[in-house]
């Protein structure tokens, strides 16, 4: 759907259900809690795992966090506490707090009851909330939980260490949400995951969440993005990680943000639909940057000296992706050679094309790539491609069965094709995610075994139909002996290829984010 503009009223479920109805498929409910749940999904994990519940006995959603009337704890009995003495009370502050921090939202307010040095220890503990922890966050009690967060931060004096806040609609609690974002910027917010579940989709988001100075790490849902003006810019100096999960951000505001985020090194757009309009990125910290299932008319790399992973997980909207200015840049895909259309170093990148210096990219070393091997055009892209990246050494395929085939190539065309730098030096690993079956993709997994001298592993997706490839691999390479002029290959391997997170996307601390290694179980072929 098209975003919202300024001057229109809030987006809700009738008009929502009224153009999900009519499409075909589920219904508009399906639809809408598929897209919730799947956005809460890529989110990272809570601070505090939520309590279990029992039964039906939850408070009602009237909780206090400072009122006098909040429920005391039983009564023990006396044989069951010893010799009667309060020997925790008696730990040091910052044993007490550390233990405190680990508790859900609720329960960590409740310490307050015990003595008045708990109710120290809390208001001296970096504040946590999260409200799933909170009476009511699954039910039909928003009002209440709505305050109670609100309460929550307003009686703690800060800092806050986080708050997550995933299942309220804050529409007609415009005064509880001010003041919360009011009190987070005041008490110095580090860590804050802030949705609107799930609608309207154009909630304005107060302009208060531009002075969260102490933000490091920001992700929000389904909210319009303020505007950024000259007399108000965002204070977000040390922000490193943010994200934007269906949320309508002008494309001037991306702008505004990326300039005024001098730390920022992770930046995602989530299920972006019609604004941002396109991404230009200028950053000189950026080390990450992903894309996911979005609507960007273009993407464009201006000048990141820092970027390492450009990272794309496209629905169908055709686009140009334009690398200008990313030395460092070492991870990309996935490529879709029917929807991207790839510029390096302002040349575009054309299937047969000479290649020169200025369209090559040699820090590259994981690229990732969607083809339709029965489409030419496609097809002849790989092989410029692996000129594109002279030194890449991981190369994942996924090819796309397609019913419109007009590949006159067969074994003829890969045969025909020489080596390159990247085959004979670089290219160590090679993973499909699916299977070749065609004459057209057995004679591509020929070429890159035949070429690839410095190949040491090839992965293929465990599926009667890959066996055809797996014969072919396997006659041409035996257990300790290589084919004449290939590479040495010391793993070949069958695996379930059950697809790539988002959250590897974003973390820096695995190598390869299309990698599956952790959602399969190898099984050697030999």
């Amino acid at each position: 759907m098209e975003a919202a503009g300024d001057e229109e009223g809030p987006m809700m479920y009738g008009q929502i259900e009224q153009f999900f109805n009519s499409l075909e498929g589920p219904t508009a409910k399906e639809r809408i809690d598929y897209i919730t749940a799947f956005l809460i999904s890529l989110l990272p994990p809570p601070f505090v795992p939520a309590p279990e519940v029992v039964g039906d006995d939850s408070d009602d959603g009237s909780f206090s966090i400072t009122s006098s009337d909040s429920e005391a704890p039983p009564a023990l009995h006396p044989e069951t506490i010893g010799d009667g003495t309060d020997h925790i009370s008696h730990l040091p502050d910052a044993f007490l707090s550390n233990v405190v921090s680990r508790l859900p939202t609720q329960e960590a307010a409740r310490t307050v009851v015990l003595s008045t040095r708990w109710r120290g220890v809390w208001a001296a503990t970096p504040l946590l909330v999260d409200d799933a922890h909170l009476a009511g966050a699954d039910g039909p009690h928003d009002i209440p939980v709505v305050r109670a967060v609100s309460r929550c931060v307003a009686a703690h004096p800060g800092p806050v260490r986080g708050v997550r806040v995933t299942r309220i609609s804050f529409y007609h609690h415009e005064y509880p949400l001010r003041r919360l974002l009011a009190d987070l910027a005041d008490k110095g917010v580090q860590d804050l995951i802030l949705f609107n579940r799930p609608l309207p989709i154009n909630m304005p988001l107060p302009e208060d969440i531009l002075r969260c100075a102490s933000l490091e790490r920001l992700y929000l849902g389904v909210w319009h993005f303020p505007k950024i003006t000259a007399a108000h810019p965002p204070a977000f100096h040390k922000l490193r990680e943010l994200g934007l999960f269906h949320c309508i951000v002008r494309d001037q505001e991306v702008d505004a943000l990326l300039a005024h985020c001098p730390k920022l090194e992770i930046f995602s757009i989530v299920v972006s639909y019609g604004l941002p309009s396109r991404l230009r990125i200028v950053s000189r910290s950026l080390r990450v940057v992903v894309d996911w299932k979005s609507t960007l008319d273009e993407v464009v790399v201006q000048d990141t000296p820092c970027l390492e992973r450009l990272i794309f997980r496209t629905i169908d909207t055709r686009r140009p992706i334009k690398i200008v200015g990313a030395p460092r840049l070492e991870v990309l895909g996935f490529l879709d050679f029917n929807l991207h259309e790839l510029e390096i170093g302002g040349i575009a990148i054309k299937a047969g094309m000479n290649v020169r210096a200025g369209a090559m990219v040699p820090s590259l070393k994981i690229l990732a790539v969607t083809v339709r091997f029965a489409c030419n055009q496609e097809a002849k892209m790989l092989p410029t491609l692996l000129k594109c990246f002279p030194c890449l050494e991981t190369l994942h395929v996924l090819p796309v069965p397609s019913e419109s085939v007009n590949s006159t190539h067969d074994h003829g065309f890969w045969e025909s094709l020489g080596s390159c730098e990247c085959l004979e030096l670089h290219l160590k690993t090679l993973m499909v995610h699916g299977c070749l079956e065609q004459d057209n993709e057995i004679g591509f997994l020929q070429y890159v075994i035949r070429e690839g001298k410095a190949l040491k592993a090839v992965c293929l997706a465990l599926s009667p139909n890959n066996n055809v490839a797996m014969d072919m691999v396997s006659a041409s390479f035996g257990k300790n002996n290589a084919a004449s002029g290939g590479g040495s290959i010391t793993d070949i391997s069958l695996t379930e290829i059950d697809g790539w997170i988002f959250q590897n996307a974003i973390d820096m601390s695995v190598d390869d984010p299309f990698s599956v290694d952790d959602v399969i179980l190898p099984y050697s072929y030999f």
